[in-house]
């Protein structure tokens, strides 16, 4: 929740300002802001380089990582908007080849 008081901790706003304008102004920025997102990928053993690759040249990915544990590899994704970022995730990074299973993490601040 953005309150006057959490906006002035944040630096938003200073004392003295319209609030109401500068709370709309924060709040149009916030909704025009690329939509970003974490996908953690499960896949086939030994294609994590040829799936990272193809990711990457998709376009929309910020940040790759091979991983070890639960999830194999990790990805910042970014794009226009939700309805961009939902595609990229469900029509692009999950229909690669050897891909087995994704978990998405949709990102509310920087």
């Amino acid at each position: 929740m953005c309150t006057v008081r959490s906006s002035l901790k944040k630096g938003f706003l200073t004392k003295g300002q319209n609030s109401l304008i500068t709370l709309e102004s924060y709040l149009f920025a916030r909704k025009t802001e690329m939509p970003s997102a974490f996908v953690l990928f499960n896949v086939e053993s030994g294609s994590e380089e040829q799936i990272l690759k193809t990711a990457k040249d998709l376009g929309g990915v910020e940040e790759a990582y091979v991983s070890y544990g639960v999830y194999d590899l990790v990805m910042r994704v970014k794009a226009e908007s939700m309805e961009k970022l939902k595609e990229l995730v469900t029509h692009k990074l999950r229909t690669i080849k050897n891909v087995r299973s994704t978990l998405t993490l949709i990102l509310t601040e920087e």
